[in-house]
């Protein structure tokens, strides 16, 4: 099986540096461009179903994606952004200013360190991975899937994949409609082919929104 992991496209929020956690922030212009060039480019392959967050930035990244397809969505849950709590909409200079503890402890070993009012990233880890464990029941060893997820889903997936522990998950950088190339074999189990794949898609631009 073979599994197209992308990230949807850019937003104002992405542009401004804020938190967009679980907030639901429309895709820009530059994200709709973003998406139709994923889209081209995903043309010439056979998928047999598009899997989305259900929040409006990654269904509308999808969406596009599907009209070249004519499949339908399926809205999961599983596979939304990490509720950032407290920190929703606010920028890193914001955090720095009225977080510094959190922030420090973040920078060392944020995997279990819960957000105010929000999640940690191994609850994040834990849901998404679940949504991964689901598409492998639900489809078969030769067909090609895309799920359209998030920065930290997307990183907490490369990360399990590849053995990298949670509290590095810098070591991905993940843009805007990056894609993920991996595959799933139930003899060897998940391979990663490639990451923030960027040969389709115009990637210069702000960082991708990760301001931890």
């Amino acid at each position: 099986m073979r599994v197209f992991l992308l990230r949807h496209g850019e937003t104002d929020w992405n542009l401004q540096g804020r938190c967009q956690g679980i907030t639901d922030v429309d895709l820009n212009e530059r994200g709709k461009q973003q998406a139709r060039d994923i889209a081209a480019w995903l043309s010439t392959e056979r998928i047999a179903a598009i899997y989305s967050s259900d929040l409006k930035r990654a269904l509308q990244t999808a969406e596009i994606i599907r009209e070249i397809h004519e499949i339908k969505v399926t809205a999961d849950s599983d596979f939304r952004e990490l509720n950032h709590g407290a920190f929703e909409g606010l920028t890193f200079t914001d955090i720095q200013a009225s977080y510094p503890d959190f922030l420090r402890r973040w920078r060392s070993e944020p995997a279990r360190l819960l957000i105010p009012g929000g999640e940690r990233l191994v609850d994040v880890e834990e849901r998404t991975w679940k949504g991964m464990e689901r598409i492998v029941r639900y489809h078969s060893s030769d067909e090609t899937v895309v799920v359209v997820s998030h920065n930290f889903p997307i990183l907490a997936v490369l990360c399990r994949i590849t053995g990298t522990p949670l509290n590095d998950y810098r070591s991905f950088r993940i843009a805007p409609c990056g894609l993920n190339h991996l595959s799933y074999d139930e003899s060897k189990g998940w391979r990663v082919i490639q990451i923030n794949g960027k040969g389709y898609i115009d990637l210069p631009g702000p960082k991708n929104g990760l301001i931890f």
